[in-house]
């Protein structure tokens, strides 16, 4: 049972608790350190294995705070117990070098694991859980006002980790966490780039399938490798092998937030030529809080910068890699590092307000073979929406679902990626990962690859069963919106998911009209035009306010239209990227007039199915025209009064509101039936 014991307010509170299998502390420390908001905050997240930490304490430490570690993860410690500690426990000691440490005990002669902290983070309540075997341990606290999750793994060769044993705490990280995991996994990712021995050995075989079972449950990425996805380098240096077996793996939407990752040299002892261990010290740099470093469009005038920037695009585009899709996230995050660092080293341009983009751009050359898309669009079907109209007038109406399908379906082509990259305005707004619209104006054509395999992979991976379908038990409204964050990196609002956006947005315009206005001509006004001054009528314009929307409704609005299942996770995942958000569209996204159109449709119909005037034998349609619904009226207080009802219960089911609102009488004689 839990213990608490009181200190004074200066001391940490410890609290203890074991088990048969998990040893779990609670600690609380005071914040000691204030931050500035305006003030980049970086955490500097150190993994080692020490192979034994007493004996060699002053150099390990003098060798962290060498390389200004925050928060550092060790394995093979070698803590045995004592009178204090018995085995299966977790040890907290107060270290000299500024910091504070939680030990698993075990054996003094091997496994054990240890996370280290400086004592100057503003640190909020700790959660520890130690395996007895000491094999891992695992902490939940806050730093900076963030929550954090680490995981320090010492995956030992002669008892190896079950990662199935994670699964009990992924239920208790938060879904905003920054979830770390880290340490020694004694298991070699890839054959070719990892180690330099052609030795099999069939037990790393089994170990790697564990792990990467693990890695596909938490959504995980190895950082440096989807940083330096070409480079060769090792952690591990065994006599005549040497191995990559430490790793850092975050969750691949956090991949942004990484501002460095590197591979140390082994350090020595200062009184002879011995390396400290076996095993180099990996970190990674992750920014918190403060403003992103963005691209500065001055380098993209420097010789040096461009070469540099565009032999490492080149080299990464030229990878058959295992991970494909994580290709293009882990390439911009060096990019942004290898520009840093250029801009500080010698760079001090004085920049021109714009910058002309290569002349070489050709759009033909991004034709990929004639797609259903690109075949929709040519000269003998004028247009995708007449199309529609004709296969509908035919009542072709398999022909027409099936059409839909197709271009809502297809995979992205390189030619849609150029254009939209074209197309977006420039923009002097912050990107959330630090590369600009110029930027990507500029490389456009060195990137697209990347960007296509990107894409692609998000129509690749989302499943059926992320479009939650409505509970029969319950309103059609109420039913979750829970969506996998894992099954793809885009999930935030940076140019990539503008360019997406862009991409996606185009197709549905082409099958919105129809959607709305089946059979009608390609001008739904055509009909008030010309009857306009012959009838007496109410025109009423509404315009609502995109932040406002329910996402249950909206998602059973896509559903409603039939848009394909693909199509409308792939939506989903976009529109649900910014977690901060817990309902609404965004304001100038492409997609958002488009989505307020469909949200738009129920109130259409209803108002279509009550009031329809009549002129001349011909139905006058109530229409919506992008994100603005006009709605036709009989001059009569019995229609008004009808439509204000339906408005009232469209208002309350899909939380929109009303943003603007205008009211036209148009007097005329009596040619209404």
């Amino acid at each position: 049972m839990f213990m608490p014991c009181k200190t004074s307010v200066e001391d940490p509170v410890l609290i203890w608790y074991t088990n048969p299998y998990i040893n779990e502390t609670l600690i609380y420390l005071n914040p000691r350190m204030t931050t500035n908001d305006d003030e980049q905050q970086k955490l500097t997240i150190l993994s080692w294995n020490v192979n034994g930490f007493n004996r060699k304490r002053c150099e390990v430490l003098h060798h962290l705070n060498l390389l200004k570690a925050d928060v550092v993860f060790l394995q093979e410690t070698h803590v045995g117990p004592d009178r204090i500690y018995s085995t299966g426990s977790i040890k907290y000691q107060d270290l000299e070098n500024d910091y504070m440490a939680m030990f698993t005990v075990f054996k003094g002669s091997s496994r054990g694991v240890a996370i280290l902290f400086k004592k100057n983070l503003g640190c909020g309540g700790f959660s520890v859980n130690g395996d007895e075997k000491g094999r891992f341990m695992i902490i939940s606290c806050q730093i900076w006002g963030h929550d954090f999750v680490f995981i320090n793994v010492y995956n030992s060769s002669d008892d190896k980790i079950t990662f199935t044993d994670f699964s009990k705490f992924s239920t208790c990280i938060p879904s905003t966490a920054f979830l770390v995991v880290g340490g020694d996994f004694n298991t070699v990712m890839d054959a070719g780039l990892d180690k330099t021995s052609n030795l099999r050995n069939r037990s790393h075989r089994k170990s790697l399938s564990a792990l990467q079972r693990f890695l596909e449950t938490f959504g995980l990425v190895d950082v440096w490798r989807c940083l330096y996805p070409e480079v060769k380098s090792f952690t591990y240096f065994g006599g005549k092998s040497q191995s990559r077996l430490d790793y850092f793996f975050l969750k691949s939407h956090n991949i942004s937030c990484i501002a460095a990752c590197s591979i140390h040299k082994r350090p020595k002892h200062s009184d002879k030529e011995e390396y400290v261990s076996d095993h180099a010290p990996l970190s990674i740099q992750i920014q918190i809080d403060g403003p992103k470093w963005q691209f500065d469009s001055c380098l993209l005038e420097d010789e040096t910068c461009m070469e540099q920037l565009s032999n490492t695009i080149r080299k990464i585009s030229r990878i058959n890699a295992h991970k494909k899709e994580y290709l293009w996230p882990g390439l911009k995050v060096r990019l942004v590092c290898e520009a840093v660092a250029l801009q500080r080293s010698h760079l001090k341009p004085s920049c021109s307000e714009t910058a002309e983009f290569p002349q070489e751009m050709d759009q033909g050359a991004f034709s990929d073979a004639e797609s259903s898309i690109e075949a929709l669009h040519t000269a003998k079907t004028s247009s995708l929406l007449n199309f529609l109209n004709h296969l509908h007038q035919t009542e072709r109406f398999d022909d027409v679902k099936s059409t839909l399908i197709t271009v809502l379906n297809e995979y992205i082509s390189k030619k849609e990626i150029l254009d939209a990259i074209l197309s977006l305005p420039q923009s002097e707004s912050p990107s959330v990962d630090g590369l600009t619209v110029h930027f990507y104006k500029h490389y456009a054509c060195k990137i697209t690859d990347l960007l296509q395999v990107f894409f692609n992979q998000i129509f690749d991976s989302v499943k059926h069963s992320v479009i939650d379908s409505p509970n029969p038990q319950r309103d059609d409204h109420s039913y979750s919106c829970n969506i996998q964050y894992h099954c793809s990196p885009m999930t935030i609002f940076n140019v990539d998911y503008k360019i997406l956006a862009v991409i996606l947005a185009e197709r549905l315009n082409g099958v919105i009209e129809h959607i709305l206005n089946p059979g009608e001509p390609s001008e739904p006004h055509r009909l008030i035009k010309h009857n306009i001054n012959q009838i007496p009528m109410l025109i009423i314009a509404l315009q609502l306010d995109p932040g406002a929307l329910k996402w249950p409704f909206l998602f059973n609005s896509l559903k409603s239209v039939n848009l394909p299942d693909k199509f409308r996770s792939v939506l989903k995942l976009l529109l649900l990227a910014d977690h901060n958000r817990s309902q609404g569209l965004r304001a100038g996204c492409p997609l958002t007039p488009l989505l307020i159109s469909i949200c738009l449709l129920p109130l259409i119909n209803s108002v279509n199915r009550e009031n329809r005037p009549e002129v001349q034998g011909e139905n006058l349609k109530s229409v919506i025209e992008k994100n603005t619904a006009v709605i036709l009226l009989p001059n009569s207080n019995e229609a008004l009064g009808g439509f204000e009802t339906m408005l009232s219960d469209f208002i309350e089911t899909s939380g929109f509101i009303v943003d603007k609102r205008n009211e036209v009488f148009i007097p005329g004689f009596s040619g209404l039936i």
